[in-house]
């Protein structure tokens, strides 16, 4: 396994004092060539921080678009992380796919809706003050390598490991305000692994790879999920 470029980034910044830095919203005289655009900007940039510690923070794994139940070893790392962070900063709190499929509209449209306030609105329905969003997503491959001319033999496709198996996994995540869906902070992280096996075994064995780094890719995330925390807990007391 490798571990690459993995970062995060945190955001206390006030929708207000951003606004007020520009003519366009501060009331003067300068006229916009597109009042449309700049009326749904002033929407999105008017939002405030409101992180407090403790808190309950929901987890919400998103799995091809939409949101899903994390392995037990996933729950597992993320029990380990909460346990590093202590009391201090609250309780984790896994969001629920039934809760959410309770407070969908009726016009609810898979294909069409934003997964995000799918979770923001099961997060509500659980009481739960910020949310952790994550997503792990993988790229595998698999190639012949010098030894895949034996694949020409009957045994040789068994026996002979002609195939270079790869996989490459990413984990992402941001930390959003139930309420009003500031985003707090966001961080990734990295893992892949190399393996080979037979023409035969190659894709069993790239499944087993995919399985190993997206658990290692969220391992690492956990890491930088918990400097995250760090970062914004000392930003709240220097701010105090």
């Amino acid at each position: 396994f490798a571990l690459s470029a993995c970062s995060t980034h945190t955001q206390l910044t006030s929708g207000n004092d951003y606004l007020s830095r520009s003519k366009v919203f501060s009331g003067d005289a300068f006229i916009s060539s597109s009042p449309e655009i700049d009326a749904q900007i002033r929407s999105i940039a008017a939002v405030e921080p409101n992180l407090q510690f403790p808190a309950r923070i929901g987890l919400a794994r998103i799995d091809k678009g939409r949101l899903s139940n994390a392995s037990a070893d996933e729950l597992m790392i993320w029990s380990d992380l909460a346990a590093r962070l202590g009391p201090q900063t609250g309780e984790f709190v896994p969001v629920s796919p039934f809760i959410a499929s309770m407070v969908r509209p009726q016009t609810y449209n898979a294909k069409r809706d934003n997964t995000v306030d799918d979770i923001r609105r099961a997060s509500a329905r659980q009481h739960l003050d910020y949310v952790l969003v994550y997503e792990i997503t993988n790229v595998s491959d698999y190639e012949s390598n010098a030894l895949a001319l034996a694949d020409l033999t009957i045994l040789g496709m068994f026996v002979v490991p002609g195939r270079n198996v790869k996989v490459d996994s990413t984990a992402s995540a941001i930390l959003l305000d139930v309420r009003n869906g500031y985003p707090y902070g966001t961080a990734s992280a990295f893992a892949d692994a190399n393996s080979i096996a037979t023409a035969r075994a190659a894709r069993d064995k790239r499944q087993n790879l995919s399985t190993r780094t997206d658990l290692k890719a969220t391992e690492n995330l956990s890491a930088k999920i918990e400097t995250l925390f760090q970062d914004l807990r000392t930003e709240l007391s220097a701010k105090r």
